[in-house]
């Protein structure tokens, strides 16, 4: 079988698997075997063992200490459910939102939900900050509202304006993963951080303020200073893949508000004395309950303790993450 080495992940195709930046590699046939899950299946940010050359085999992925993923949209037949990994090993989660049209609370709220959750720290990243200077202040109110315990950071890639502050968070040796819908310049962030034209850009309609696809794979880059950034394709939908606990870091208003109630067991729905209900604002409220739903259904829908087990893992390290980034 040759000397076995570890690489990482950096690209993945429909059968065959980039390494380090140029290698392709397929599946070894007695670890594709051995798969019990395909959320097991390497995917960008991985560190796999790797024998031989041509062509070079992939015969296990290392232990990750962190995994990004959703529930795979269109899922209809039989009502299934399945999980979907979007990136491994990932550091910090960049949240990118166009200021303008395509700017939403509620979409962020999924977002936070997802980083929190890997064990990543998420950052909010306003883009085209240029565009609409005006509606700039009201953004950064709104977004501080909801995304408690992250930073954010006002960016245009055609002034240059907070990349450096985008430079700060992206240290050497770090893995960030960068997520936004189509449109929100996510491809002109990356050529502007890494100093050169390494994803194709193209424009947004006048009309709606939609993109097309630009980036149509995941893909590591390595920026200059040794940073390391898996740019996404943009996600037209963000299903949350997890347990009820996932909530934890993107609210944690309502975790600490729940402290207040009357009942120890209160739902925040009908009970008297409810502090969440009586302090928190409704549309918030209803954001948490709606994804509390969904969640719940989830649930109901996988092995529910296979699942828990599995994700305690990430757990541990996610609340280390928000102890370290929020001071409690």
């Amino acid at each position: 079988m040759g000397v076995t080495q570890t690489m990482r992940v950096t690209a993945v195709h429909k059968h065959e698997w980039e390494l380090d930046f140029g290698t392709s590699a397929q599946l070894a046939g007695r670890f594709r075997h051995a798969l019990n899950d395909p959320a097991e299946m390497p995917v960008v940010g991985d560190y796999v063992q790797v024998t031989g050359e041509r062509p070079a085999l992939i015969t296990a992925v290392e232990p990750r200490r962190g995994l990004l993923a959703r529930k795979r949209p269109g899922d209809v037949r039989n009502d299934a459910v399945v999980e979907q990994p979007i990136a491994a090993n990932i550091d910090i989660a960049l949240l990118a939102m166009a200021v303008g049209e395509d700017f939403s609370l509620r979409r962020l709220e999924r977002y936070l939900t997802l980083a929190w959750d890997s064990g990543a720290t998420p950052v909010v990243v306003l883009t085209k900050a240029d565009r609409d200077p005006a509606a700039l202040p009201d953004h950064l109110a709104h977004v501080q509202q909801v995304a408690l315990g992250a930073e954010t950071v006002v960016t245009s890639s055609h002034t240059g304006l907070g990349l450096d502050a985008l430079r700060d968070h992206l240290r050497a040796g770090t893995t960030a993963i960068l997520l936004g819908s189509s449109g929100v310049g996510k491809s002109s962030l990356v050529n502007a951080l890494a100093g050169e034209d390494v994803q194709a850009v193209t424009d947004v309609r006048d009309f709606d303020e939609k993109g097309r696809h630009t980036t149509t794979v995941r893909r590591l880059l390595e920026l200059p200073w040794g940073a390391f950034l898996v740019d996404t394709p943009g996600l037209r939908e963000l299903q949350l893949w997890g347990d009820e606990d996932s909530l934890v870091g993107a609210f944690p208003d309502v975790e600490q508000l729940a402290q207040m109630c009357r009942f120890t067991d209160c739902t925040h729905e009908s009970e008297p004395g409810c502090a969440v209900r009586d302090h928190l604002p409704e549309e918030r409220l209803e954001s948490w309950r709606r994804l509390r739903r969904e969640l719940a259904y989830l649930a109901r829908k996988t092995d529910g303790a296979a699942a828990r087990a599995e994700r305690k893992k990430w757990k541990s390290v996610a609340k280390a993450q928000r102890r370290l980034t929020r001071g409690y």
